[in-house]
């Protein structure tokens, strides 16, 4: 940020962000924001930064947050500099991780086996998903809104812009949370469920193709927890920054030490996925 010698007014910050000086003079007494920095003459001073956190804020307001929860998500996002790639975070924490490149069909059994297998086992869980578009989310909002009804906490994020029935709402159930233009995680494909004894993890990236060609995803798939935890933090870190509040029983669910889930629990999700692909079913 430039030193309090540079920059400019509160007046040229709001004007630049379609606010107004008395507006952003209460958002400063209530929350201390946008801090800006002062001058030696006492007047303080403000950035190109400080106007893109503002419209930050502004974005997540747009999306059904109250002003305190816009500001203290972008804060953190700030501070905390999110993880803000599922796929990258467990290549990066995880290299013994084996991607493989999987078409649409096999990625779609494989989901609805974690899915069905969190419902099956009717386990408190905290169930996130990442589907590029809000699109993608609508064909699949029926598994989802049973999934939440019985959750933990649940939560999606997705592009929704021009979902008009089914906008970004961070206080939904699932919570539906807007992706930033670039976030990575608009090329992302991710299901993930937890519970105090079961975890299970999808992630994968879809790969540039030419116009015409079959969808390839290069994904991982884990029950290991280490790893299904990692995942839960980053989407969850991913929401919060969107908008949405996780109770606090979540994070001491992410913070929780558990022991590895049997091998049986294992095979009977991957079973369910191999069934699915079943020709005969």
């Amino acid at each position: 940020m430039a030193g309090p010698d540079e920059g400019f007014s509160i007046g040229v910050l709001a004007a630049r962000t379609g606010l107004t000086p008395t507006v952003l003079r209460t958002w400063e007494n209530r929350f201390g924001f946008p801090a800006g920095e002062r001058a030696p003459s006492g007047h303080r001073r403000f950035t190109d930064a400080d106007v893109e956190l503002v419209r930050q804020v502004l974005d997540v307001r747009a999306s059904g947050a109250t002003l305190q929860a816009a500001i203290e998500s972008v804060a953190r996002r700030q501070e905390q500099r999110v993880a803000d790639s599922v796929h990258a975070a467990l290549v990066e924490q995880f290299p013994d991780l084996r991607p493989h490149r999987f078409g649409r069909r096999a990625l779609v059994a494989a989901s609805h086996a974690i899915e069905d297998e969190a419902l099956a086992r009717a386990e408190r869980a905290v169930v996130l998903g990442a589907f590029q578009r809000g699109h993608n989310y609508a064909y699949s909002q029926h598994r989802w809104d049973e999934l939440a009804r019985t959750a933990l906490w649940s939560a999606v994020v997705a592009d929704f812009a021009g979902v008009g029935d089914l906008p970004a709402d961070p206080g939904a159930s699932p919570a539906r949370c807007q992706l930033p233009d670039d976030s990575p995680m608009r090329r992302e494909w991710t299901v993930v469920t937890l519970s105090p004894t079961r975890g299970a993890v999808l992630s994968a990236w879809e790969v540039p193709s030419r116009p015409g060609d079959s969808r390839t995803f290069e994904s991982v798939v884990s029950t290991h927890r280490p790893v299904v935890l990692a995942a839960a933090r980053v989407l969850v870190g991913v929401a919060e920054a969107s908008g949405a509040v996780a109770p606090d029983h979540v994070t001491d669910l992410l913070d929780a030490h558990a022991p590895q889930p049997s091998p049986v629990d294992a095979d009977r999700m991957w079973l369910r996925a191999l069934a699915l692909l079943d020709p005969e079913r």
